[in-house]
This record gives C-alpha cells, sequence and structure tokens, in this order.
C-alpha cells in the first residue's frame, strides 16, 4: 500500500520546561534542498565567502576541516539538520541567551541549540520521523531473492537429492 498525504502541520515539541517549536514534518523535497544548502555552505566556506561562524560555530578557520573527516562529518550534518529546521520548523517559544532574552528563530541559533546533543536527536528525530518511516519501508512490491513476487510461494518444490 502507498500512502499519500500531506505532512502534518503545527506540530508542537516540546523541548524543555517553559520551551517548544512549532513544526511540520520534513518531506523529500525538503530533504533535498536541506542537502542543497549545506553542500553551498560549505562551498563557500571554500571559497572563503562565509565563515564558519555564520552557523554560530566558532571552531576555527575553515582549513580546520580540510584536516578532520570527523569533525567536516560532524559539522556537515549539523548544518544540514539547521537547513531541515529552517525549512519546517514554524516558530518556538522559551529559547533565550544566558541572560533569558528570547531568541530569534535564525540559522545561528538553531545550530547553537543542535548543539546540544539531547536537543539535536530530539529535534531532527522528529523532523525526519516521516523520512525514516518511509524509507524503512521501502518499496513493498519488492522482489524476494529467488525473484518471485514478495510473499509468492515457489514454483516448483524441492529437489530430489
Amino acid at each position: 500500500m502507498i500512502r499519500i498525504g500531506k505532512p502534518k502541520t503545527g506540530l508542537t515539541l516540546p523541548l524543555g520546561p517553559g520551551a517548544f517549536l512549532v513544526y511540520r514534518e520534513a518531506t523529500s523535497v525538503d530533504r533535498e534542498a536541506a542537502l542543497y544548502a549545506a553542500r553551498e555552505f560549505f562551498q563557500s566556506v571554500r571559497n572563503g565567502a562565509a565563515a564558519l561562524a555564520d552557523m554560530g560555530l566558532d571552531i576555527g578557520v575553515a582549513k580546520t576541516l580540510e584536516g578532520d573527516d570527523g569533525l567536516s562529518s560532524g559539522v556537515s550534518l549539523l548544518v544540514f539538520n539547521v537547513e531541515l529546521c529552517m525549512r519546517c520548523v514554524a516558530s518556538w517559544e522559551g529559547v533565550g541567551d544566558e541572560n533569558g532574552s528570547p531568541l530569534l528563530l535564525m540559522r545561528e541559533n538553531l545550530a547553537a541549540v543542535l548543539r546540544d546533543p539531547a536537543l539535536y536527536t530530539l529535534i531532527s528525530g522528529a523532523l525526519s520521523a516521516r523520512l525514516v518511516t518511509m524509507d524503512t519501508e521501502g518499496n513493498a512490491s519488492a522482489l524476494s531473492p529467488n525473484g518471485a513476487p514478495a510473499g509468492a510461494p515457489p514454483i516448483a518444490g524441492p529437489a530430489a537429492n
């Protein structure tokens, strides 16, 4: 069965006491757009047009990423999730700086929130839940290893010894 429908909108995700965000589940278009934006960001970093600080990343210069594949991979995932949030998060409440002043919903502030491992897992999981379900379900009509349609009994019985 193929389930077609619009992603749910106006979902609320509690982040902690008095803090929540309003979002919609990401679609495949959102995922591809976020991947594209992340690639563009890294290209601009390599070209010197954007600093890592533009994403609130105070890890030094772009050269730092070139020599560290693990760091580069982590930053890439963070940038991807920031871009996914920019597409899918409508608003947030209860997110503030160290003085308690409310923070605007913008890339630098999203990157700061997503650097917290628990919030990263919570937010990225909520936004990507529908995509993960679609990837997990796969093609319900996929062929079985023996070439018969999925769920079909084998045509011939077992061979004699």
